[in-house]
């Protein structure tokens, strides 16, 4: 009994911290992958309307925010500027939590450089 209560204080206490930063982190890099892909999608669409929903309609159903800015540099390039926040909190308490800003440019030549 004693042994099982132990196992269940260490899975709360070093399990599930390391589980919601794990998130954060995956989260953090999926939004700049995404991001990134639809700087480049540009070329494609060659349309900065449907870059700009894409890009709203992939944060909305990440479950993230919708704030983000977004210039157009050019015909065939872009920027988007997004601001990813991700907080861990256990028994209400917050022990992690990072703020990045994230600046994507479309990029040109990826594939001449490989």
């Amino acid at each position: 009994m004693v042994k099982n209560i132990i196992w269940i204080v260490i899975v709360a206490v070093i399990g599930v911290p390391s589980w919601q930063i794990g998130t954060i982190m995956l989260e953090k890099k999926k939004t700049g992958y995404m991001l990134q892909e639809q700087a480049n999608s540009i070329k494609r669409y060659q349309r900065p309307d449907l870059v700009k929903k894409y890009v709203e309609e992939n944060l909305e159903t990440m479950g993230l925010p919708t704030n983000f800015s977004f210039e157009v540099l050019g015909s065939r390039k872009v920027k988007i500027d997004y601001t990813y926040y991700g907080a861990a909190t256990l028994f209400g308490y917050t022990y992690y939590d990072t703020t990045v800003d994230m600046e994507v440019v479309t990029e040109e030549g990826t594939w001449d450089n490989q």
